[in-house]
């Protein structure tokens, strides 16, 4: 009985801090770093303001752990190089449920501490993993031109959205885009 007791107040914690987390990454994406209010986000979470410096230590370090939160390389580097570009577009097109890290990374540039964190966790955590992932001469080319191509994909299906990317990818489109990402792979 006694275990169950001292467990609670973790998961409690546990729990207090995703919903922090999780309503971080939307206040973030929605309004941006530098109108995201702390009291927005624990509004958002139903928890104290307090509770942001407790479990991150302020608004910043609370930015950085939603953003590397949202930054999931393995969605990318768990795939067979073999079928890459036709496995990549069924996750970017098909995964509605996923947390876009772009939105909080536009907006962290008009702030100059919140780009600096942006900056090092898209080199930390998705360039250097993708650059690793492709090995070779040439691994850090190909990094560059697979973060180019997505971006271009996710800015105007979630930033600036064309009726092409919304919804269902066109199909054209979409095996313009399989043939590119396996182009990066296979070059």
């Amino acid at each position: 009985m006694a275990a169950t007791i001292t467990d609670t107040p973790a998961r409690d914690a546990d729990r207090t801090r995703q919903a922090i987390l999780d309503a971080a990454q939307q206040i973030f994406a929605e309004k941006g770093f530098a109108e995201a209010g702390v009291r927005d986000i624990t509004a958002l979470a139903g928890v104290n303001p307090s509770l942001v410096s407790r479990y991150f230590g302020g608004k910043l370090k609370l930015f950085e752990a939603a953003l590397d939160a949202a930054l999931n390389t393995r969605m990318m580097t768990d795939l067979p190089k073999d079928s890459f570009g036709k496995a990549i577009m069924e996750r970017f097109a098909d995964d509605d449920d996923r947390v876009s890290p772009l939105p909080m990374m536009f907006s962290a540039a008009s702030d100059s501490e919140a780009r600096a964190v942006a900056q090092r966790l898209l080199r930390e955590r998705v360039f250097e993993p993708l650059k690793h992932w492709f090995g070779g001469k040439d691994a850090d080319v190909k990094a560059a031109r697979f973060m180019m191509v997505s971006l271009g994909f996710f800015a105007y299906r979630d930033q600036l959205p064309l009726a092409e990317f919304a919804g269902r990818v066109e199909p054209g489109l979409r095996r313009w885009l399989e043939r590119e990402f396996q182009a990066i792979v296979d070059d």
